[in-house]
């Protein structure tokens, strides 16, 4: 029972230590605390999560799951950083899309099947609760410098993120 809920602890910090995962869920969160509708962008996340890690746990094979993530990433950033909100379907899909490639890119490393499923629960979670206390924060910005810093904070993502994906593309 320890190896499972180690597995699950080693999963649940998997998205905020994984550079490229919290880029995404960073940028995200940052996307849905600037929408009006919170709730449907993090059913969406959740939503490509579920779908990810049961591809995952079905054993699929390699994917480029991380370009997919980095660009998803720049894409939410740049989003961000220009205050535009794009059609509420659009943001839905890109924070499915960056649900499924964050699981896809999410392996788990466990000697047993059940300590890999304890671990691909525990990464659905830790990003359902990365990007919900992310966007908490950003709702949360509400004067016009606070805005602006949020703006900031977009670009920075939508640059790393651009510049990790011409390393990878390289």
């Amino acid at each position: 029972m320890s190896r499972l809920l180690q597995a699950f602890a080693e999963g649940l910090v998997n998205p905020a230590l994984v550079p490229a995962h919290t880029l995404a869920l960073c940028g995200l969160g940052l996307f849905v605390g600037q929408q009006s509708s919170r709730a449907l962008p993090v059913l969406s996340l959740a939503a490509g999560l579920a779908g990810g890690l049961t591809a995952i746990a079905l054993a699929v094979g390699p994917t480029p799951s991380r370009i997919v993530l980095l660009a998803d990433a720049a894409l939410i950033g740049g989003l961000v950083a220009s205050a535009w909100a794009p059609p509420r379907p659009v943001g839905w899909l890109l924070a499915a899309i960056a649900g499924a490639a964050l699981a896809l890119d999410s392996p788990p490393q466990a000697a047993t099947i059940a300590q890999g499923n304890a671990m691909l629960l525990g990464t659905g979670l830790g990003a359902c609760v990365l990007l919900v206390v992310v966007s908490a924060g950003a709702a949360l910005a509400t004067r016009r410098w606070q805005q602006l810093g949020v703006r900031i904070v977009g670009s920075w993502i939508a640059a790393s993120a651009l510049l990790v994906l011409a390393l990878l593309l390289r």
